[in-house]
């Protein structure tokens, strides 16, 4: 058996952990100790676990919007194949779902800087981001090295849609083949 030592703990805490605990029926002590256990497991990869909390709960979300997770490759070919109509479809609908994700985000979680481009790599896995400010601006630039420009546009797709529900101005939008840039103002740091 592992050595113990004994660490002090709010009263708080432990009352939740007790609460807890009771509700899913594993003795506190226990649940106190798989938790600090987890947590610490996964800050052996990832540095700032407030950050991994942050996207499960982003993650569950999506789920519960009607959302799935799709391989990239698969993703850039199918885009290619879609006719004209389809693709509007489906551009509409990734606006609607990230409109209501944005809203949804910004009532949990506020309208960082942070928060919004953590939220663009989670919608976006497959491309690059890079943030800067510049007077009242942040300017984003996204880009998509190796992917269809139809994927490309329907990252534009994305980004309206989590701007609109993140209630943020976007002043600008480039879009080339491979990357979009955005300029956005109205985050709460501003």
């Amino acid at each position: 058996m592992p050595r113990r030592r004994m660490v002090p703990i709010s009263e708080e805490i432990i009352d939740e952990a007790i609460k807890i605990g009771e509700r899913i029926g594993i003795p506190y002590l226990v649940l106190v100790e798989k938790i600090l256990s987890s947590v610490l497991r996964i800050m052996q990869h990832k540095g700032n676990i407030l950050d991994v909390l942050s996207m499960v709960d982003a993650l569950d979300d999506i789920k519960r919007l009607g959302g799935i997770l799709f391989p990239a490759s698969m993703v850039n070919r199918s885009l290619i194949d879609f006719k004209n109509e389809s693709f509007q479809l489906l551009c509409n609908e990734y606006i609607k779902m990230c409109t209501w994700f944005g809203e949804l985000s910004r009532i949990k979680r506020s309208a960082t800087v942070n928060e919004f481009k953590s939220v663009l790599a989670l919608w976006l896995p497959i491309a690059s981001i890079d943030v800067s400010h510049n007077n009242n601006d942040y300017k984003f630039v996204i880009g998509f090295l190796g992917y269809s420009p139809e994927v490309v546009s329907l990252a534009r797709c994305i980004i309206e849609g989590l701007i609109r529900g993140y209630n943020l101005n976007m002043t600008e939008i480039i879009v080339k083949d491979f990357f979009i840039v955005i300029k956005v103002r109205g985050f709460v740091e501003e």
